[in-house]
């Protein structure tokens, strides 16, 4: 294959329509087992107790709504910053949207053992996955950074401040594994905290460079 193929650069808008399929086809995936759990009522159960009984199932849904929704929304900030995509980027983001269509997977796990004894293995499994969907979001950024496939100066600096906050996140999950093994309720409060800077990315990542100024020199 020649050169100038391999190096081909191409607009981001084909990208951005698959990207834009597969987080809607994972978030409609995540309705099934809500659905499936409220149709199956126990023989002589109320429907109200049989609700109550799968709480797990509901809650499961909706931190695998929140978790694919706020990826939806990074995702968007980054291929914002977008101008071209080259061969690079593809395999990456690719990889990427590979993770987004998963999450269904640990979400089901989640929604089974929400509240049994298998739960601090279903919350590891999800931690997983959230640490890896970080870690792609730093690579994706690393990448349009690296391969020079933004508009102009003013863009890059803006994308470089939202990768720097997306490696935080990836050190802030690991460490929200670690406290997992110790303590449940600590390692959600630290997802909760992720969820919420996530749900923000351009001012989480405006605030992790001012810090990051303020800091005196050595």
């Amino acid at each position: 294959m020649s050169e100038g193929l391999r190096g081909r650069t191409l607009g981001p808008e084909r990208f951005k329509a698959l990207a834009d399929g597969v987080f809607s086809i994972a978030l409609t995936l995540l309705i099934i087992d809500v659905v499936a759990a409220a149709k199956h009522v126990e023989h002589g159960a109320t429907l109200t107790a049989h609700l109550l009984n799968h709480w797990g199932t509901g809650a499961a849904y909706l931190v695998g709504f929140l978790t694919i929704f706020v990826c939806w929304v990074n995702h968007q900030a980054v291929l914002d910053a977008v101008e071209r995509v080259d061969r690079e980027f593809l395999w990456v983001g690719g990889l990427q949207l590979g993770l987004v269509s998963a999450v269904p997977l640990p979400t089901a796990l989640l929604a089974d053992h929400f509240t049994g004894d298998d739960r601090h293995t279903a919350f590891f499994l999800y931690g997983v996955t959230f640490l890896l969907m970080a870690f792609s979001f730093w690579a994706l950024c690393r990448t349009v950074l690296r391969r020079g496939l933004v508009a102009d100066e003013a863009t890059r600096s803006d994308l470089s401040k939202l990768n720097r906050a997306y490696l935080i996140a990836v050190v802030w999950t690991v460490l929200a594994l670690i406290v997992l093994q110790v303590q449940l309720l600590a390692a959600l409060v630290m997802w909760a905290a992720m969820f919420y800077v996530f749900a923000f990315p351009a001012e989480f990542a405006g605030f992790v460079h001012a810090r990051l100024r303020s800091r005196p020199s050595r």
